[in-house]
């Protein structure tokens, strides 16, 4: 068996002060919490996903030069062309 830090053994005990602060909400408002805040992120993950999207859609000509440009200079890169 491992033995314990003098810090392990403190918070080990029982009745010993935890790391953080204490929290004053009850289990039901907690889960109501967690719960609101799932909702929000699967409105803002559908909303980022739709933005981009369009912009995939809007610039999409604009996005193909450039990553044409990108590949003739990493062809021509003699120095990242050889690594791997």
């Amino acid at each position: 068996m491992a033995s314990h830090t003098p810090y392990e053994q403190l918070i080990n005990q029982p009745g010993a002060i935890r790391r953080g602060r204490p929290s004053t909400l009850t289990a039901e408002q907690k889960a109501q919490r967690k719960e609101e805040q799932k909702r929000k992120t699967r409105i803002r993950n559908e909303a980022r996903r739709r933005a981009h999207l369009v912009l995939q859609h809007r610039y999409n000509a604009e996005y193909q030069t450039l990553l044409d440009q990108e590949l003739k200079a990493l062809e021509s890169d003699k120095d990242y062309a050889t690594k791997s």
